[in-house]
């Protein structure tokens, strides 16, 4: 086999021949008439003539229709999905602010309850005992003296439990 080095030699001398006008003393690598052919006129591919139909217009109509109906009922599922999620999230709404509205009334409750309670302990409490003068101190910054005994007898509730 011959080397790169060689065939483009023997390239190189065959052109250098024919500017010389001497025939090639070789046989050329390559004939140069394939190059000079013109391309084929028309593309080898053809693309296949479109089938007919095999559905007659009877048919044809028939399956539109049954689409359109098709497609209705899917609307109509879609539109009855949608009716239902936004029941659903009224539903639980409704839910949690009933749920809010229990828990205010529940506070409420607790809140008179402790109320009544702080009034109760007040009208027992002695001022001119250990406990009666100390509350004088830790009243001193509320507002009322009922607002400082509902906090007091609030932190005596959470710290016995």
């Amino acid at each position: 086999m011959e080397s790169i080095d060689d065939l483009l030699a023997q390239v190189k001398a065959e052109y250098q021949e024919q500017d010389q006008g001497i025939k090639p003393k070789k046989k050329p690598l390559f004939n140069e008439e394939e190059f000079k052919s013109p391309p084929p006129a028309a593309p080898t591919y053809q693309s296949q003539p479109l089938q007919q139909s095999w559905v007659s217009p009877a048919q044809d109509s028939l399956l539109s229709q049954v689409k359109a109906e098709f497609e209705e009922k899917q609307q109509a599922e879609e539109l009855q999905k949608q009716q239902q999620l936004r029941e659903e999230q009224l539903r639980k709404e409704q839910q949690l602010r009933e749920e809010q509205l229990r828990a205010e009334q529940r506070k409420k409750r607790q809140r008179e309850a402790l109320t009544q309670e702080a009034t109760e302990w007040l009208k027992n409490l002695n001022p001119r005992s250990e406990e009666g003068m100390w509350f004088e101190d830790f009243s001193y910054s509320y507002s009322s003296k009922l607002e400082a005994a509902i906090d007091y007898l609030q932190a005596l509730r959470e710290t016995h439990r």
